[in-house]
């Protein structure tokens, strides 16, 4: 059916928003001389108000890839600095020195004991303070001469400056078969780093007389003697090793 002509003589189409005259239209037997770019199909016959609308949705989009983009960083900044604080305390936990107190038996000596601190870490411990569980009276000439703790306690009643790894201090606390009470060593001491640590032990001398082992007759038999004389070997080795 024929369209009719407008009063300019030219026929209008409308497609999707976009208007059109014949003359946009190839006559025939062309192949569409005058046709329209995307972008123009695109922008073409929009108003005003779709172009804010149009801006304000870029606006948007935009303002929420930025936001993403910045919890991104946040997220990634936060890890790495998880990451980096866990390598530093891991480092330094390799490398810290760890101060140890324990009671030990003087194996050539029957019935003797030890209290012993050693520094079984990788690094210096510096400042170290020792306190003891029962406390010094507050004078230490109170106590005779023959008290294991009064030297003890005197030995330890200034801190120490520097404790190599690996350094020993031991004292008899138990000289034969006196009576030993349970006491609380409480060590205080820095890292190389200046970081402070604090340990405490509490030593009960069951854990170490109650300890059971078998040991050969005494006898004036050759055999016997000579395995007295092992039995002597293997503590004086024992002693070694524990050094």
């Amino acid at each position: 059916m024929p369209l009719p002509n407008n009063a300019g003589g030219h026929r209008t189409f409308h497609a999707h928003g976009i208007r059109r005259d014949d003359s946009d239209v190839a006559p025939p037997g062309t192949h569409g001389a005058a046709t329209l770019t995307g972008d123009e199909w695109f922008t073409e016959g929009m108003s005003e108000t779709d172009w804010i609308a149009f801006g304000s949705i870029a606006g948007a989009v935009t303002a929420v890839a930025t936001a993403l983009m910045a919890v991104a960083v946040i997220i990634t900044a936060f890890i790495a600095g998880h990451t980096l604080k866990a390598t530093r305390e891991d480092s330094r936990a390799k490398t810290r020195p760890i101060m140890v107190a324990e009671l030990r038996r003087e194996l050539l000596s029957e019935g003797t004991t030890l209290i012993v601190l050693k520094n079984l870490g990788a690094s210096i411990a510096k400042n170290v303070n020792v306190g003891i569980e029962p406390p010094p009276p507050d004078d230490l000439d109170e106590l005779p001469d023959d008290n294991m703790m009064k030297w003890i306690y005197e030995r330890y009643a200034t801190p120490i400056t520097t404790w190599a790894p690996g350094w020993t201090l031991s004292n008899v606390i138990r000289a034969g078969y006196d009576t030993l009470r349970p006491i609380t060593v409480t060590v205080v001491y820095e890292g190389p780093d200046g970081t402070q640590y604090e340990d405490m032990y509490y030593l009960h001398p069951d854990h170490i007389l109650k300890e059971t082992e078998s040991n050969p007759s005494q006898t004036t038999e050759l055999v016997k003697l000579e395995q007295q004389k092992i039995k002597t070997l293997r503590a004086l080795v024992r002693t070694i090793r524990s050094n």
